[in-house]
């Protein structure tokens, strides 16, 4: 599995590997703007050659004729027209990324910051298993009624594979490595009342939830561009924001933050963090996580999280996401009920 984040860092520390990219991506009139920190390029023959801009110290990137914004790995994703996995897979072939380069002890860049955030709690990420894409045949991959009803179109299912286990009689849920790739699958029981006795969500094929994010590959072309990252609880909580054609959301699983989680957060250089958790939690919680996701040092962005005090709009021991709010009541708690740390 390819660490996200330790290729991107990769890739920052030696520069020289953004104009191989570039030029294996199929970009033209290649230039290196040293006193800017900044390579401008073409994006295709005989274009203008300064349409493409990309920050050497972020990977930020800006093609001016399309008007894409993002970074470098969005911008080859997007020329090659391949999937998120993909685009990773291909950029670590062309500059020989392996495992081994993620443990070098490389110069970071910032003094620094990048080397102080990928700190984990067990230092390193543990090696996840990684399933090819056909282990999701055994389920249905059909919508689920439940789920619309919770607000989640079919074509937002359709998108996240969300599909039926006839055995467990369970909506399945894939998850995903931070590079895309399938390691796990959450099971929801397929009713909406659930006894005492019985577990909502299970995992059907188990993986550790603290080394990933859900929908963070399907959404990181829109976090990019958007410079904003709504963090929830569920799998639900990003997907019903994206059919609310809100494009920008995290899911936990659950209420607590690994360091993990943390870094590939911060390395999307997002100017602004809201965490947005369940009624109902004690707003320590919320506090805590925001307080670990802000930066003050070498880049600086605005961290804050929902806590609806008085129940305006999320009712007293409804349990509810922000994400089951409509999108303009959604709006109206950001707004009105965001504490900024």
């Amino acid at each position: 599995m390819i660490d996200v984040h330790a290729l991107k860092n990769y890739i920052i520390n030696n520069p020289e590997y953004i104009e191989l990219i570039l030029e294996k991506s199929g970009f033209h009139h290649i230039k290196n703007y040293s006193w800017r920190n900044e390579i401008r390029c073409a994006r295709d023959e005989g274009k203008n050659p300064t349409a493409v801009r990309i920050k050497k110290d972020t990977l930020a990137a800006v093609c001016f004729s399309t008007n894409l914004k993002g970074d470098l790995i969005t911008l080859v994703q997007y020329k090659l027209h391949l999937s998120f996995s993909e685009t990773i897979k291909t950029i670590a072939k062309w500059i020989n990324f392996t495992k081994k380069d993620k443990q070098e002890e490389y110069q970071l860049p910032f003094g620094g910051f990048y080397k102080k955030i990928a700190k984990l709690r067990n230092n390193e990420p543990i090696d996840l298993e990684i399933y090819p894409e056909e282990t999701l045949d055994r389920f249905e991959l059909l919508p689920s009624l439940l789920f619309y009803e919770d607000g989640i179109l079919p074509s937002v299912q359709r998108e996240f594979k969300i599909g039926y286990d006839v055995v467990t009689n369970r909506i399945t849920v894939p998850w995903r490595s931070f590079s895309g790739q399938l390691i796990g699958v959450m099971g929801r029981l397929n009713k909406k009342k659930v006894e005492d006795h019985e577990i909502k969500w299970f995992p059907i094929i188990p993986f550790p939830k603290s080394q990933t994010l859900f929908a963070f590959s399907e959404n990181y072309h829109n976090i990019r561009e958007k410079e904003i990252v709504l963090l929830g609880e569920s799998e639900k909580f990003p997907l019903q924001l994206r059919s609310k054609n809100l494009n920008v959301g995290l899911g936990l699983g659950g209420n607590s933050i690994s360091d993990y989680q943390i870094n590939n957060i911060k390395s999307l250089f997002p100017k602004i963090i809201i965490v947005c958790l369940d009624e109902g939690l004690d707003e320590e919680y919320s506090r805590e996580i925001a307080k670990k996701l802000k930066s003050n040092r070498y880049y600086k962005n605005k961290t804050g999280y929902i806590f609806d005090r008085h129940n305006y709009y999320l009712p007293k021991g409804s349990k509810l996401s922000p994400s089951d709010l409509d999108k303009n009541s959604l709006k109206k708690l950001i707004e009105n009920c965001t504490i900024w740390i």
